[in-house]
């Protein structure tokens, strides 16, 4: 008996015949007799009542078609969970708020593709508070900026580059990156976030001392003052993100121009699954521009 012999069976009970079954499967007739006699002897077993015109199924062959029918939906499942195509359970997944609006989706549509019956959550917050729920085992995974100092429990994996820009309103005299930062009040990011604190120190690093006029933790609200005329900035190039508007000018922040990193975290203690290492490769196959 084998797994071609069961779906045969399957087949015959599903379209009434052996010639439909054949039609179905890619058997002729006789390859489909042949095969029934075979399964017949294994079992020791009558499994059809071949003195009626076409052959028709016993109660014992219709009894047995509908077990076999289980046991090939149990070794479809088993290849499946094998080859990580179907997995069901559920995660957590932690983002930054200036990477929901754009990575969220593509990553809950190639989840969804993936594993269709996986319960996702997600979370949204700074990157120092997503890191923590991670430390603390309350998320799976977080998508977060490259932390600004080690964090021994976490396992870190480099998901994209951002390059960082100064921003200005359209018509704004462009000479320098330094230049565009004074010729209007600074506009900066949040500076209890770990990009507004890593931009902070590169202007420091860098000599420029300006005072920041407004303090925003949203890069969509920030682009949109500057645009207005409030001010200037520094701001990621964010991945997936809408073209900027015609009415900003922007020269790199840096030569070579600075970045921002996103990394994908998750606990070193946690055992990797096959849905984990699944959900890793999502996130480092997220299309690049």
């Amino acid at each position: 008996m084998n797994l071609r012999q069961l779906r045969t069976l399957t087949s015959i009970l599903k379209h009434g015949s052996f010639a439909a079954a054949g039609d179905h499967i890619g058997l002729s007739h006789a390859a489909v007799s042949v095969q029934m006699n075979q399964l017949e002897t294994t079992l020791a077993a009558e499994l059809f009542d071949r003195s009626s015109r076409p052959v028709t199924l016993t109660a014992d062959g219709v009894r047995i078609a509908q077990l076999a029918d289980e046991v090939l939906d149990k070794v479809e499942n088993l290849r499946l969970e094998a080859s990580g195509a179907k997995t069901s359970g559920a995660v957590s997944i932690g983002f930054i708020p200036t990477c929901v609006h754009h990575l969220l989706p593509r990553v809950l549509d190639a989840l969804r593709k993936s594993f269709p019956d996986l319960q996702v959550s997600v979370k949204s917050g700074l990157s120092s508070e997503l890191a923590a729920a991670v430390v603390r085992r309350e998320l799976d995974f977080a998508l977060v900026t490259t932390p600004l100092a080690e964090i021994p429990e976490l396992d870190i994996s480099a998901i994209a580059s951002e390059p960082f820009y100064v921003i200005g309103p359209a018509g704004t005299a462009v000479e320098s990156d330094a230049s565009l930062l004074r010729s209007l009040p600074y506009i900066a990011f949040n500076k209890r976030t770990w990009v507004g604190q890593h931009i902070a120190a590169k202007l420091q690093q860098r000599g420029i001392h300006i005072q920041a006029a407004i303090e925003i933790d949203s890069l969509e609200a920030i682009e949109n003052l500057v645009a207005d005329g409030f001010g200037v900035s520094i701001v990621p190039l964010r991945l997936h993100a809408p073209a900027r508007s015609s009415k900003l000018v922007q020269i790199p922040f840096g030569n070579p121009v600075d970045t921002r990193q996103l990394t994908l975290i998750h606990h070193l203690g946690k055992p990797q699954s096959r849905l984990d290492s699944a959900i890793k490769h999502i996130f480092l196959e997220l299309p690049k521009p």
